[in-house]
């Protein structure tokens, strides 16, 4: 809660001093006086009090009169003068929803910095209790809304306000700034009644800054839900890369030992392990075995050579010349196959390129048929080509001669050849799907199939080498044989190790997409939940029943909804602005901003309960609608609404003693700062 409570302004010239102090109740509060007199610097004295003139425009430039920064003229028993300002100053006394009070002070004119606040912790201005406890903060610099000096962070504690961080366009994000969010608290004369809802300040580069301010006033969770959607899907992003990463490097594991993996999901999935467990396979003997049975049969194989001696050439030679011939033909036959498999290989890969070429010829024509379609529907008598005598493919001329001239076929309506190639694109992308699955596994059989023959190569040449050693040097093939088999176990224990840790990674990147699924799965389906959609509609239902009571004539009010995306008044998806009359687009303001105070001050709102529309009757709307304004804005309950008007002070002075205003200050024919006693 934010209340108005003194206001004093304290202007020091050559001619003594002149100022103003008015006090704010609860409540409708009237300022009447005529439009000279200065009622619009009374109220824009109060917004630079807090700092908020950044609202307007990055400009730091004191958005005040010249009476309050250079020279103001006054009267003095029936003559006109001129006194020259040297120096000013503007004190408020504010109240929040504790019963605490601050008071703010801030040059105006003068030496004294105007960036520079001064506060008092308490009511400086009708009492003096507080004159002790002066601190100073700064605004309108880097960090007012965030560092322990800054004011606008004192006045954020102050109203009780945990401002959300705002998305910006080009920038780390941001707190939403005061100054975004008193448009809807503060309507200045001069431009502040040209557009709906207000004139949001664009220069802090805030991201839907309309909406962000909204749903905070409102309290709405749409905002909370946007972060964590937001945060969902980076979390789901990252969880897809990651999950992509562990299945990659899996699939190394396999590749360096010409090994094959199956059963990774290509997705991340909640639930591990997977129907089909995950296995890395090696090829034995032209079978696919298992990583842990083929790292057996190695293990075993080495035992067993490390428990006999390794035999001379002599002694080995007689095994050794039966095994020779046995090992090259298994070599001529795995050449064979690997022949055959790259053939197949070659095939499917031309397979896939060739669907894939397919496939972006049908996309293409698939485009040219709904970009047809679209301009048809716009009312084009263009036809497709066909009907013209030419192919819509080749867009090659159809001779007349090949056609059954007793029987012409009708060709296919635009609708049945989108449909047609629609259903094409889904076939020929399975097709595809398989021929890349087929290349895949065929690279990989050509890849285990090259690893073993290399082994086969390498045994052989170690055969030869010791059939032509010298009878009583030890057997190069068994001592070669035994390197092999312990240079392969180590790779092939390397490579089982990094697979376990990926399918480690992976089942706990599968508990940690459980967890991201359980947030989704609790967002609302849209972007308001059902308590944002009560407040929108309790938003909605106060905006049409006042626009009833103000006669908007411009458009059907039950027409008129207030949009779910934007939060803005619209018709049929069409924001209003335009589409009415200038009267009405006031009454729209009304009926806006009065609806926003009345559900934002509900017990989750966040509104302060604060509303000041300076001259709110422009545009010569109806004296009976402005009326019902007033009418409207007195039964406006915990708020604080201050109105400054030029109306005729008899008419206007009747009419608010008949709806129960109690707190009306009239200045007659007279300027609303004065020369002041001290």
């Amino acid at each position: 809660m934010l209340r108005i409570r003194h206001l004093l302004i304290h202007i020091n010239t050559d001619k003594g001093v002149f100022g103003t102090k008015q006090s704010f109740a609860d409540g409708l509060n009237i300022i009447r006086a005529e439009n000279w007199a200065g009622k619009s610097q009374l109220v824009q004295s109060i917004m630079y009090a807090l700092g908020m003139e950044g609202m307007q425009g990055p400009s730091h430039a004191v958005p005040l009169a010249h009476a309050m920064t250079d020279y103001l003229e006054f009267k003095d028993k029936g003559k006109d003068f001129t006194a020259k300002v040297i120096d000013s100053m503007v004190s408020l006394e504010i109240e929040n929803g504790k019963g605490k009070f601050l008071t703010v002070q801030r040059a105006i004119a003068g030496d004294r910095n105007k960036n520079l606040m001064t506060v008092y912790e308490g009511r400086a201005i009708t009492k003096k209790e507080a004159l002790g406890t002066a601190r100073d903060y700064f605004v309108r610099e880097g960090g007012a809304a965030v560092n322990e000096l800054g004011f606008h962070r004192r006045l954020r504690d102050f109203i009780g306000w945990d401002l959300p961080m705002a998305p910006r366009f080009n920038e780390p994000d941001c707190p939403l700034y005061m100054e975004t969010i008193f448009p809807l608290l503060y309507v200045e004369q001069k431009l502040g009644w040209g557009r709906i809802p207000g004139r949001y300040p664009t220069w802090f580069g805030i991201r839907d800054v309309a909406r962000r301010t909204v749903e905070f006033l409102l309290g709405l969770e749409a905002y909370a839900t946007a972060i964590e959607r937001a945060a969902v899907n980076e979390e789901i992003k990252r969880l897809r890369r990651e999950w992509a990463t562990a299945h990659t490097q899996a699939e190394r594991s396999g590749s360096a030992i010409a090994g094959i993996v199956r059963g990774i999901p290509v997705e991340p999935i909640a639930s591990w392990p997977p129907e089909i467990p995950p296995t890395l396979s090696v090829m034995r003997e032209s079978k696919w075995v298992p990583i842990a049975e083929y790292l057996t049969g190695l293990r075993t194989r080495f035992t067993e050579l490390q428990n006999v001696e390794v035999p001379s050439t002599a002694k080995a030679e007689p095994k050794l010349r039966a095994e020779l011939p046995k090992l090259e033909s298994d070599l001529a036959s795995r050449e064979r196959a690997i022949a055959a498999l790259y053939e197949k290989f070659e095939a499917d890969t031309a397979e896939a390129e060739s669907l894939q070429q397919r496939l972006d010829t049908i996309n293409d024509d698939l485009r040219k048929y709904k970009d047809l379609r679209k301009v048809r529907r716009m009312g084009s008598s263009d036809g497709p080509e066909v009907v013209n005598g030419h192919c819509p493919t080749c867009h090659q001329e159809l001779a007349d001669s090949l056609l059954d001239t007793g029987s012409k076929a009708v060709p296919m309506t635009l609708d049945q050849n989108v449909s047609f190639y629609e259903e094409q694109i889904q076939l020929f992308t399975a097709v595809h799907a398989n021929a890349i699955r087929s290349v895949q596994t065929a690279e990989k059989d050509l890849r285990a199939q090259r690893g073993q023959v290399v082994e086969l190569r390498e045994r052989i040449r170690d055969i030869r080498e010791t059939l032509v050693s010298a009878s009583s040097s030890p057997s190069i093939e068994a001592i070669s044989e035994r390197i092999r088999l312990q240079e392969r176990i180590g790779r092939v224990e390397t490579q089982q190790q990094m697979f376990d840790e990926n399918i480690a990674e992976l089942a706990q990147l599968a508990t940690e997409w459980l967890d991201v699924q359980e947030r989704l799965r609790k967002l609302p389906k849209g972007a308001l939940s059902a308590n944002d959609e009560a407040k929108i509609n309790m938003l909605q239902n106060s905006f049409q029943q006042q626009l009833t009571q103000y006669k908007m004539g411009s458009i059907a009010v039950a027409v008129v909804r207030i949009s779910s995306g934007s939060y803005e008044p619209e018709v049929a998806g069409v924001n209003l602005g335009a589409d009415v009359s200038a009267s009405d687009l006031i009454r729209l303001h009304w009926a806006y901003l009065l609806g926003l105070l009345e559900v934002g001050t509900r017990p989750t709102g966040n509104h302060p309960g604060l509303l000041i529309l300076d001259e709110p009757q422009q545009q010569s709307v109806e004296e009976s609608s402005f009326r019902e304004m007033l009418r409207h804005a007195q039964g406006e309950k915990n708020c604080q609404i201050i109105i400054t008007t030029s109306h005729e002070r008899k008419t206007i002075g009747t009419y608010l003693e008949k709806i129960g205003v109690k707190h009306v200050v009239e200045f007659g024919d007279d300027r609303i700062l004065q020369k002041m006693s001290s």
